[in-house]
């Protein structure tokens, strides 16, 4: 679905800019074209357990290297 904004009389180029960025914002292009851009596929179940063990790992060596002021 186009966004058309169409200028009115004596509106000057600065108030037809701005009243263009509102209806983009109000439409919700932007967002959708961020979660386009970043997206990422989804993982498989194995795929997650290892993230989640590798992610708890991490946070262990963290919290002992703290522990022991090696940080």
């Amino acid at each position: 679905m186009p966004l058309i904004v169409k200028r009115r009389t004596k509106e000057n180029n600065s108030r037809l800019v701005h009243r263009f960025n509102r209806e983009v914002r109000k439409s919700g292009i932007i967002n959708e074209a961020r979660k386009r851009r970043f997206y990422q596929k989804p993982l498989n179940d194995t795929a997650k357990k290892k993230k989640a063990l590798r992610k708890k790992e991490l946070k262990e060596e963290y919290e002992r290297k703290r522990k022991y002021g090696e940080l």
